[in-house]
């Protein structure tokens, strides 16, 4: 009889402990950005100095969509250049930010604007960035902390274990819509940014067409949903 409870526990422990790993979904992106979408910089190719990102990847749980970690791979180096942004959109447009995290501390005198402190926070309409002012001079590296961010967490940040820079959001309720979320990472002199999801962003060509249109709005984020 004991052998048989045993025997009934180990199973239940394998169905829910497979049940949980079923019920995870990771999508994984390719670095494919040059600079941010809309803004250029001096500076040719793809990637300048350390660190230089492999991919970023999204992992939320399918029951209810809870995100659960974002994950920037390195290669090449394990040199972790801080500070660090992470922006997240939930749904709707790829820069409709709702959550962004600042990590690493000052800006080092490589960014313009107000840094915020270290933490997770929720971003509010009309958001601005702040620009770095080295290496991908003009790129958004962060965003402005003018009012237009609350802090959630100050305490919250990346763990490094290798190449990998993991961000575990497992402990909070941030709900990602599968078909249209974005999440995007700057180094703290955007020397090599990395973005993904499945909204939709511009083509660089299509963003030509909207010419002083995008000169207006440089600096200034775009309205949130």
């Amino acid at each position: 009889m004991k052998k048989q409870l045993i025997a009934a526990l180990a199973l239940t422990v394998s169905t829910v402990w497979g049940a949980g790993m079923a019920s995870a979904t990771t999508l994984t992106y390719g670095d494919n950005w040059i600079n941010w979408p809309g803004y250029t910089s001096p500076i040719a190719g793809d990637e300048w100095g350390t660190p230089k990102i492999e991919s970023l990847s999204v992992t939320y749980n399918e029951a209810g969509n809870h995100l659960e970690s974002i994950t920037i791979a390195l290669h090449d180096s394990t040199v972790r250049q801080a500070f660090d942004s992470l922006f997240i959109s939930t749904d709707g447009a790829w820069d409709s930010w709702d959550y962004f995290v600042h990590d690493g501390g000052e800006r080092n005198g490589v960014s313009t604007g107000n840094v915020p402190d270290d933490g997770l926070y929720s971003v509010a309409d009309n958001y601005t960035y702040t620009f770095a002012t080295t290496n991908r001079t003009g790129n958004p590296n962060g965003i402005n902390d003018d009012g237009s961010l609350t802090l959630l967490n100050g305490s919250f940040g990346a763990t490094q274990s290798g190449y990998n820079i993991t961000y575990d959001f497992s402990n909070f309720n941030i709900i990602l819509d599968p078909d249209s979320f974005f999440v995007a990472y700057a180094p703290w002199c955007d020397n090599d940014v990395i973005g993904g999801g499945t909204a939709p962003v511009p083509e660089p060509a299509t963003m030509l067409l909207f010419g002083a249109g995008l000169v207006g709005l440089a600096g200034f984020g775009r309205r949130k949903k």
